[in-house]
């Protein structure tokens, strides 16, 4: 057992009050700043309570990110919390906006979240989110007032692990995210006879690709133990398992969501109670007002059904391209994976900003006026279909598609695909899928400060958003080895998570106003035009052999994803994209077309290793 030192720390004025907790394996000495020292477990309100054998605790969801005015929710979870007498609360991360670098602001977000948060007769332990902790500054605050941003605790003969997600922000996977992951393995080691481990973090690893080499380390950690991880992020219920351990992306607490009265899906606000007893480990999850659900009420399978089975986009090769007209040939393939029958609500849009015009069927040349094209298929349980999408577009409106999105009315209730840049395309498809290519090297260059962005003249004014978008740094014109450029930046070589992302987090840091150029190398055994589909968070522009290519620049296009037109050269040929982030995570979204099957991809010219 973890000894409580119970040393009363005033934090937050009067509304937080912090009983310092000794952590498992204090190796946050070595993160790597000198403000990181072994410090205490943030837990607020009512005092530490004596160890039991069989207990309880609550796990209260997200609370912002659209959960402004929202407050009644949480205030009636706290009452239901309070009524069940838990041992303790803990919560999943994103209790403030966040995003901000001074501390006035900071100051009076807590002081808001305690005027509620306070109101909970249990002690609440706090992890942070990317809200929390969306910067460098605001993690400093958050280990000023309280404490570790990863700790884990010993309580009822259960680990308690608590990781931070966020934890990357200073050096990517660098030392300070090392001394996370060795902080965890280290205790996960000393505590292998734990009656069972609960790990949370805020990001779900296992299900957020950016993270998919952690999660297999954390699991190669967890050995055959038995655990249970939670996160929360997302805002909807969603539970899987990994060998029977159950995986839970828990709902948000007042958090912003679109709810739905289908359970499955997920869609409604709770909070988690888990029950440690001589049976085991049980999790409900219950409704502000006291409904209660098993935690597997909203499998993963579910949501996956509803964003990946019932529709898949594909395409037959374009026509026209390079030509003034273009004709897009896409199409839908819909089916019905359920037992019940279903309609599907298919989507198209918007196509006016857009530039493009959809043809109302097969060989029919009228052109339909709507600005968005829905239409709705129903089908029965198992049936398939196949719903041609064909599109007329200009060579200049070509790079900016428009997206594609579905609903599906499953028992009486409208069901909406959620957006998913980090792994799929969800816009109007140029080629068939089997043709796009991820770049699995690159080479990255970064950070550049930029200075304040003007959102408000974006998409249509870049220039006047930042004059520095179109500054010329230097790596515009490509990899060189040696190179040394502003703030003695150099390149380092990088390596895509699949699906075409680059997660700069995780490659740079959080570094918000700013620039980094990513770069890889292409050989054509002829001059050809091909094209890129890319999406950035935020903004990205995309330079050819060392020119930038104009209609290849993503500042908020309307369908969300730009195809990039690369007129490339016999021989090899350098593209550079270059990332702008403008606060917080930041990542690059790219596949390149390879529609005669006869390019080679390397991370650079400079002997390229050809893929």
């Amino acid at each position: 057992m973890i000894p409580l030192i119970k040393v009363k720390a005033c934090v937050m004025k009067k509304y937080m009050t912090l009983y310092i907790a000794a952590v498992l394996c204090c190796c946050l000495a070595d993160a790597g700043t000198p403000e990181f020292t072994p410090e205490r477990v943030p837990v607020a309100g009512e005092a530490w309570p004596e160890e039991r054998g069989n207990f309880t605790f609550a796990i209260l969801g997200d609370k912002t990110s659209g959960g402004e005015g929202k407050w009644p929710i949480y205030d009636r979870a706290v009452e239901t919390i309070n009524g069940l007498v838990p041992d303790f609360a803990i919560t999943t991360g994103d209790q403030i906006p966040g995003h901000m670098e001074e501390r006035g602001p900071w100051d009076a977000e807590w002081a808001e979240y305690f005027e509620h948060a306070r109101k909970l007769k249990c002690p609440l332990v706090m992890i942070p989110g990317n809200h929390d902790i969306s910067n460098t500054q605001c993690h400093q605050f958050w280990r000023e007032d309280f404490g570790a941003s990863y700790f884990s605790f010993v309580y009822g003969g259960c680990l308690f692990l608590v990781l931070n997600t966020e934890e990357e922000r200073f050096d990517g996977r660098g030392p300070v995210w090392e001394a996370m992951m060795s902080f965890a393995e280290k205790a996960l080691a000393e505590y292998k006879q734990a009656r069972h481990t609960f790990v949370f973090f805020h990001k779900p690893m296992w299900a957020d690709p950016r993270f998919a080499a952690d999660w297999n380390r954390l699991l190669a950690a967890l050995g055959e133990r038995r655990f249970t991880a939670i996160a929360g992020h997302e805002h909807y219920l969603s539970t899987s398992c990994h060998n029977d351990n159950p995986l839970v992306i828990l709902n948000a607490t007042g958090g912003g969501i679109q709810e739905s009265e289908v359970r499955e899906f997920g869609c409604f606000h709770a909070f988690a109670h888990v029950s440690v007893d001589e049976k085991g480990v049980q999790m409900d999850v219950i409704e502000p007002d006291g409904a209660r659900w098993p935690v597997d009420i909203a499998p993963a399978s579910f949501r996956d059904a509803i964003n990946r089975q019932v529709v898949r986009l594909d395409a037959v090769p374009p026509e026209g391209l390079g030509t003034p007209e273009v004709r897009v040939n896409a199409f839908a393939l819909l089916k019905n994976p359920f037992d019940t029958a279903i309609v599907v609500r298919l989507s198209a849009g918007p196509l006016h900003a857009c530039g493009w015009s959809m043809y109302t069927e097969p060989g029919v040349t009228e052109l339909i006026a709507e600005d968005t094209w829905s239409k709705e298929y129903p089908l029965e349980p198992g049936q398939e279909c196949t719903v041609p999408i064909y599109f007329q577009v200009s060579g200049a409106a070509l790079c900016t598609p428009p997206a594609v999105t579905w609903k599906v009315r499953y028992r009486g209730h409208w069901l909406e695909k959620e957006s998913m840049p980090m792994e799929e395309v969800n816009v109007v498809p140029l080629y068939p899928v089997s043709l796009w290519r991820d770049i699995p090297k690159w080479q990255v260059a970064g950070p550049f400060p930029l200075g304040p962005i003007n959102t408000s003249a974006l998409p249509h004014d870049p220039a006047a958003a930042n004059a520095n978008f179109f500054k010329e740094f230097g790596p515009e014109r490509g990899y060189q080895a040696d190179a040394r450029y502003d703030g003695n930046i150099a390149w380092q070589p990088a390596t895509s998570a699949a699906k075409g992302l680059l997660n700069h987090n995780a490659l740079l840091g959080t570094a918000d106003l700013a620039a980094a150029y990513n770069q890889f190398a292409v050989f054509s055994p002829e001059d050809q035009l091909t094209h890129a589909v890319l999406y950035a968070d935020n903004y990205a522009q995309v330079y050819l052999n060392g020119t930038l290519v104009e209609s290849a620049q993503e500042f908020g296009p309307p369908g969300g994803w730009v195809y990039a037109p690369l007129a490339l050269k016999k021989g090899w040929n350098t593209v550079v994209v270059k990332v702008i982030n403008n606060r917080g995570d930041w990542f690059l979204r790219f596949l390149l077309a390879d529609p005669e099957n006869n390019l080679a991809i390397a991370d650079s010219v400079e002997g390229p290793a050809r893929g």
